[in-house]
């Protein structure tokens, strides 16, 4: 009974109100965890010793310790952590067998560069963070990933919209470095309109179209999504309830706001009539701007990255992003690594956050 009160809790430092979301909340008004990367695995510790051998060469930016932590598979994270938002890392592989290979390994003894399984060898959008550098994921396509998420919506009908955010990637190490090139270190397949034709093609025939939320059920009969949110106002959580709601970002993501009838939104800017999320990651820095912006958009912000805030156990921007009032904060530590830090997050009641008035 206590959640069907409207009460205050202090949580690292914020005051939360712990109240039951209505079918008639605004959709705007429900502060959700997502996860990063969500579908990464932990590189092999051989791996990053590896790495850690050529890390002045790598630069500050490329630091091995950024890509040391993983992921639980999709529905741990929903069931055990209340997570309703999760990043994908789509690859364009149209002919398949572009990323059957795990380069780096060449270099190491014992580890394989090629895994088990005809997957990766298929046509088809591949899930992985960096081409033979970061590659250990939970689902190699996105068929297996799209698998999952259809089979725990079936099972937990009604349950809050889950943000899917989508990045196209467009760039890999070998993108940057002849010599990794030579070496056999694969490029990125850019996106160009035909792979997003392809991708839609793929989302759609792994869910149930009753399963998306597109922008044409948002915009209901107004000609844009912000005209929605002009004359209509935000969806209400009844509408969205049981959906997935996927969010571009990504390789010439330009190309998809061209099209007729997407079933994905985009992160785009305040000057579009058709962008209604926004990127915001750093959230101490642009912590006044977010919250002005979140009483017009909905905005994804993180509240930690690059392993940083784990291993100094520092919640600062945990603080800045719930002070923020963005609606998705993205992290990769909704559960401790203890190697570093007790360092988590998330909300009081466990699943969410209403945004008071």
């Amino acid at each position: 009974m206590k959640v069907l009160i409207c009460s205050c809790m202090v949580f690292c430092g914020s005051v939360s109100f712990t109240q039951l979301p209505i079918d008639t909340t605004p959709l705007n008004k429900i502060r959700i965890l997502a996860s990063h990367n969500s579908y990464k695995k932990k590189p092999h510790q051989k791996v990053l010793r590896f790495l850690k051998r050529f890390q002045n060469k790598l630069g500050e930016q490329n630091n091995p310790d950024y890509i040391d932590y993983g992921h639980l598979p999709f529905s741990e994270q929903f069931n055990n952590y209340g997570i309703r938002g999760i990043e994908l890392d789509v690859n364009y592989d149209p002919n398949g067998g572009h990323y059957k290979r795990r380069r780096v390994n060449l270099f190491i003894l014992g580890q394989r560069q090629r895994i088990k399984g005809g997957g990766l060898k298929k046509a088809g959008f591949k899930i992985l963070h960096i081409s033979d550098v970061d590659f250990e994921t939970n689902y190699l396509t996105l068929k297996s990933a799209l698998k999952e998420l259809k089979a725990w919506s079936e099972e937990h009908s009604g349950h809050l919209p889950i943000y899917i955010n989508i990045e196209a990637k467009g760039s890999h190490p070998a993108d940057q470095s002849k010599s990794l090139k030579r070496l056999g270190f694969k490029t990125c397949i850019p996106f160009d309109s035909l792979a997003y034709v392809k991708l839609e093609a793929e989302i759609k025939s792994g869910l149930n179209p009753n399963q998306i939320y597109t922008p044409k059920h948002f915009k209901d009969t107004c000609l844009s999504l912000r005209s929605r949110i002009n004359n209509i106002g935000w969806p209400m959580l009844k509408e969205v309830r049981g959906k997935f709601i996927f969010i571009l970002e990504g390789s010439n993501q330009h190309l998809y706001k061209y099209f007729n009838d997407p079933i994905m939104f985009y992160y785009g800017d305040i000057k579009d009539e058709n962008a209604v999320f926004l990127l915001r990651n750093d959230a101490n820095s642009r912590r006044d701007e977010i919250y002005d912006l979140a009483q017009d958009f909905i905005i994804r912000t993180r509240s930690d990255s690059g392993t940083r805030e784990s291993r100094g156990n520092n919640y600062e921007t945990w603080k800045s992003a719930l002070k923020s009032n963005a609606q998705i904060i993205s992290t990769d530590y909704y559960k401790a690594d203890l190697r570093f830090s007790s360092y988590k997050v998330g909300f009081p009641n466990g699943l969410y956050e209403l945004i008071a008035p």
